[in-house]
């Protein structure tokens, strides 16, 4: 079968009616790791895909527990809440956790009260009983001895009350702080007023409770034989649209349009974001050919602002399923005619470098070849406003459809030697012209791609390490700085790990050049001097 007839067949399948059906069900839940939301979404899933044909099943995770550098939080659950600011006795503005699920941090404890606000600069200098900082949510809980910590974020949407979350394990529970979050513009009306001299009273009641009780995540395949797994997380708070019930639905479109093809094997998982992942391998039917990564995908962009980011894995390491996505994104989104009759992009996109912060991160440690769909940046991220009116069921349809495409034209190995020096050529030409426009040294690139790792015989992580693992060995100071260098995230949590145990030389050097990244020499030797660090430290 023609990739054209593959196309023409599987966009027979692909219905948006049907894929904003989906989002409908899914972005009613609240779907926290370890609530009882995500487990009505999970149940949603498999109902679904249940009439599709496919073997399903509801795999208990550890909850409060650790593999490798990963922690899964206890569960928890949230019933309700709000918070309230009043000025000289006058109501300023009062949120409720039903209007604004985000309100209250993930796996906060639960309370209630009054008191005046303070404002901390900081969390060097903050005393209060009720304080408004901008700080992560676990390091102000950890280190803040209140009764109630505001929190805000001046990245996020400024009218939107954004997400954050504490994932505590069951030691690190504490009677309080109740950890709220709020809108960077009513922080900043707040902010002004306290600043002034005038005294803001702030009440609040959080309903929440830890509770003894496994998490979950939803496999679904088809047979036994080898085929791709396609993953997208399906946690986060009500309604997350584009994080992530945008892929999460994909997935199930995915499963559709490749059960109506009966020579393709396939498999499927919806999981909690890494803390799922983590524990997947040893479920799987078999070992995937390759793995699909769907995080965040067919918005709306002219509301998102979002590009589609066909990210790849570290360049050390070879890529088959990487040319096929590409290309399977070529054949859908190219659909708009020049004046000359050329096929141009109806929907942006683009080849990204490897970027870590998703479900791919877990698999490439394993040594599996994977992808991922990804779009940003999203304009409502880690919002209550990430709602489905952002998502286009249209382009979330093609999403799906090309997924379906790449994932058959893996299995088959459609054409594999020509497809796969043509992408490598693309990778040098991209590589090149994109370090022409940013003034990048990429020669040490060249020799990189000549000798590629086979992902299948690499060695391998359990997990990749995470930030809170650093902030726990290292300390405040250092785990913002990773937080704020651009790259170092991704460096530290799994490229530089991955690198080292694979012999790989000067991952800094190469990392930086991959990602085309210009650090200054302070910023260089930040990184540098943090590696050593964690390579005498962390892997030991």
């Amino acid at each position: 079968m023609s990739i054209v007839d593959l196309v023409d067949r599987f966009k027979k399948l692909g219905h948006p009616g049907l894929t904003r059906d989906y989002l409908k069900k899914l972005t009613v839940h609240h779907r926290i790791q370890g609530s009882i939301g995500l487990i009505e979404a999970l149940k949603t899933v498999k109902e679904i895909v249940d009439e599709f044909g496919l073997e399903t099943k509801m795999i208990d995770i550890p909850a409060d527990s650790e593999k490798g550098f990963m922690e899964s939080p206890v569960s928890w659950d949230v019933k309700n809440g709000f918070l309230e600011f009043k000025r000289n006795g006058t109501l300023l503005t009062r949120y409720y956790y039903y209007d604004h699920p985000t309100l209250i941090a993930a796996h906060s404890p639960r309370g209630e009260g009054c008191g005046t606000l303070k404002l901390c600069v900081g969390l060097d200098k903050c005393e209060g009983e009720s304080v408004l900082v901008e700080a992560p949510a676990y390091i102000a809980y950890k280190e803040l001895d209140a009764d109630l910590l505001v929190l805000y974020d001046s990245k996020r949407y400024p009218e939107a009350v954004p997400y954050t979350g504490l994932f505590l394990r069951s030691s690190e529970v504490k009677r309080k702080p109740a950890v709220f979050n709020i809108p960077a513009s009513m922080a900043t009306k707040l902010i002004s007023q306290i600043q002034k001299g005038v005294e803001i009273e702030v009440c609040w009641s959080s309903d929440t409770e830890y509770v003894e009780r496994p998490h979950y995540m939803l496999l679904a395949h088809r047979g036994n034989p080898q085929g791709v797994l396609y993953i997208s997380h399906i946690c986060h708070p009500k309604p997350g649209g584009h994080d992530n019930s945008s892929g999460s639905v994909a997935n199930i479109l995915v499963a559709y349009i490749l059960s109506q093809i009966r020579e393709i094997s396939h498999i499927h998982a919806w999981v909690p974001e890494y803390t799922g992942t983590i524990f997947l391998r040893e479920h799987l039917p078999a070992e995937p050919i390759g793995v699909i990564n769907l995080d965040m995908v067919g918005s709306k962009q002219w509301i998102t602002d979002s590009t589609l980011n066909v990210v790849i894995p570290p360049l050390f390491i070879k890529q088959k399923i990487s040319a096929y996505t590409f290309l399977a994104s070529k054949v859908i989104l190219d659909e708009v005619s020049s004046f000359g009759g050329f096929k141009l992009p109806r929907y942006r996109y683009s080849l990204s470098p490897y970027s870590a912060g998703s479900d791919h991160d877990v698999t490439i440690g394993w040594g599996l070849d994977s992808v991922m769909l990804n779009e940003w940046p999203s304009k409502y991220y880690h919002t209550d406003m990430d709602d489905i009116d952002a998502i286009s069921p249209i382009s979330l349809t093609n999403i799906a459809i090309i997924t379906s495409l790449a994932g058959v034209l893996t299995h088959k190995l459609y054409r594999e030697d020509s497809i796969l020096e043509a992408f490598n050529n693309y990778l040098k030409s991209w590589y090149a012209i994109e370090a022409l426009k940013y003034g990048v040294d990429i020669s040490i690139l060249s020799k990189v791609l000549k000798n590629r790792l086979n992902p299948g015989n690499i060695n391998t992580l359990i997990t990749p390490l995470t930030l809170k693992i650093l902030y726990k060995k290292f300390g405040r100071e250092l785990y913002m700085k990773i937080r704020e260098l651009k790259g170092a995230y991704s460096f530290f949590t799994l490229y530089a790990p991955l690198a080292h145990i694979n012999n790989i030389q000067d991952p800094v050097t190469l990392f930086q050049a991959e990602n085309l990244l210009v650090w200054s020499v302070e910023e260089r030797k930040f990184i540098e001097d943090v590696w050593s660090r964690i390579r005498e430290d962390v892997l030991k």
